[in-house]
């Protein structure tokens, strides 16, 4: 007993700094599931953002070989 009495400072100093760690490692864990979720989410943002510029890029390029067509035709007479 007089152990305790003699050392209860830093018994109760390592308790608490036993505690805050489990809670900080926990929230770190926490925070790193987040960020990985808000990356992934981004990653998908800049992917859905891409195809819908490579969309717009392909109906471009379509519209400028039709008229590339249409002019061809009309210099040779056939429309």
């Amino acid at each position: 007993m007089d152990v305790i009495k003699e050392y209860w400072h830093q018994i109760i100093f390592i308790g608490l700094a036993i505690v805050m760690f489990t809670k900080l490692r926990e929230q770190t864990s926490d925070l790193r599931k987040d960020v990985n979720e808000i990356q992934r989410r981004e990653l998908y943002a800049k992917f859905v953002q891409a195809r819908a510029e490579i969309d717009i890029l392909n109906k471009q390029i379509s519209s400028l070989w039709e008229f590339v067509n249409k002019m061809r035709d009309k210099f040779n007479g056939n429309k």
